[in-house]
């Protein structure tokens, strides 16, 4: 048999959005496969996202003969291949891939009222950038999510309503997700699952059909964002660490870096360092300060930025991960990955306003946002006392969150005007 060339798909990213998804209480992935693709015919990721390959990628695209296209579910990478000459049924690049090869993409929001209904932080976005790679990097994932797993619940810090926790990072069975605004005392033994006023609670079930996702965009996957220069106060007078500065592979590189002179500190300020990082290419980025004390000591990752606007999130796909699973290739064949990139539908409580209403005509529970379905049975006390029953579900044009502003309150609030 003759050697095959064809079109291969390199890798995938599907892309699951569950305020588009879900269909009132009813989660995306325990629906039946009919009513799946039910939803699926009236989705599309390009209504919010718009993703695109950055200038080197697309250098990178070409040079291998690759095609790009974002589609309704995500976006898809082909190449050119040719089949194995040892196994017909798989196939291997035209054009070697480099281990050290990255493919990288810009994430833009095509919706404004994107963070409306996603549950994702509303705070101390300024700066920062959203990365989902294939490489695990500092923090866990589990294939096929591109999102990093968020951490186990922590004492003494506070959580918002949407924020995530998980019950353990080696083998995560349950997700928590805040209801309200709470925060422990760090003397305390807590444990999420015995807040369920606080913390919404979903198990990872073995059997598919009826399981939850567990992996969902998260503040984990936001990092820092550096243009050109960053300043680095060191954390101890009198201390003059190392700078160690490595790409994603682990390769050091060699910004310029310099110390500003203490004669020109004022009385109790510590030394600032200046690290250039002008002439390295766009990437990802870890920088180690490195010292005797361990009080001065510290590990910064950040996203190295070269275009004037930042986008909401970066796509980074390795050709060779630091994890198998992860790979693109095995023994030089396509292994056509399909990733996945989830984010999670906000959940709010809903505030009822107008004539019949006062400060008390909220929903004891919080409810999810979803485009699609209706939720009934909707009861909430009038200004009398009274229960008003059969009440419209809210729209996403607008989030209340007095929970960030006011010490007192602990949720975040959509608002449905009734005249």
């Amino acid at each position: 048999m003759g050697m095959t060339i064809t079109y291969n798909i390199l890798f995938e990213v599907k892309i699951f959005h569950h305020y588009f998804l879900n269909k009132g209480m009813e989660n995306y992935e325990r629906m039946t496969d009919d009513a799946k693709a039910d939803m699926m015919l009236k989705y599309d990721v390009r209504e919010f996202l718009d993703i695109t390959p950055t200038p080197e990628c697309r250098k990178n695209l070409d040079r291998h003969h690759c095609i790009f296209k974002q589609t309704s579910t995500g976006i898809i990478v082909g190449m050119k291949a040719e089949t194995n000459e040892l196994d017909f049924q798989k196939f291997r690049p035209f054009h070697d891939l480099d281990d050290d090869l990255a493919f990288t993409f810009l994430i833009n929001l095509n919706d404004p009222l994107f963070l409306n209904y996603t549950a994702l932080p509303l705070t101390e976005n300024s700066g920062k950038v959203y990365l989902f790679q294939n490489i695990k990097g500092l923090y866990a994932r589990k294939f096929p999510s591109l999102c990093s797993l968020p951490d186990k619940h922590v004492n003494s810090y506070e959580y918002l309503p949407g924020d995530m926790v998980i019950d353990d990072l080696n083998t995560p069975a349950t997700l928590f997700t805040a209801i309200n605004k709470s925060k422990s005392d760090p003397a305390e033994n807590y444990d999420p699952a015995a807040h369920s006023d606080d913390w919404l609670s979903e198990e990872k079930s073995k059997k598919k059909s009826d399981s939850f996702p567990i992996s969902y965009a998260n503040m984990n996957d936001r990092h820092l964002l550096v243009r050109q220069t960053m300043a680095y106060r060191v954390k101890k007078a009198g201390i003059k660490p190392t700078i160690v500065v490595m790409s994603a592979f682990g390769t050091t590189v060699t910004p310029k870096i310099t110390f500003i002179p203490e004669v020109l500190l004022l009385p109790g300020e510590f030394q600032t360092i200046q690290v250039d990082f002008c002439g390295l290419p766009e990437g990802f980025y870890s920088m180690h300060v490195e010292s005797n004390d361990p009080a001065c000591q510290d590990a910064i990752d950040f996203y190295l930025l070269q275009q004037q606007v930042a986008p909401f999130g970066i796509l980074r796909l390795a050709v060779k991960s630091d994890t198998t699973e992860y790979d693109m290739l095995h023994d030089n064949c396509i292994l056509s990955p399909a990733y996945e990139l989830r984010f999670r539908n906000r959940a709010t409580h809903w505030r009822y306003v107008g004539k019949k209403f006062n400060a008390l005509s909220v929903t004891e529970e919080a409810f999810p946002l979803t485009r699609f379905g209706f939720i009934e049975n909707i009861t909430v006390k009038n200004k009398e006392g009274d229960y008003e029953t059969d009440l419209p579900n809210p729209e996403v044009s607008m989030i209340k969150a007095e929970g960030l502003t006011v010490p007192a309150e602990k949720k975040f609030y959509s608002e449905i005007h009734i005249h």
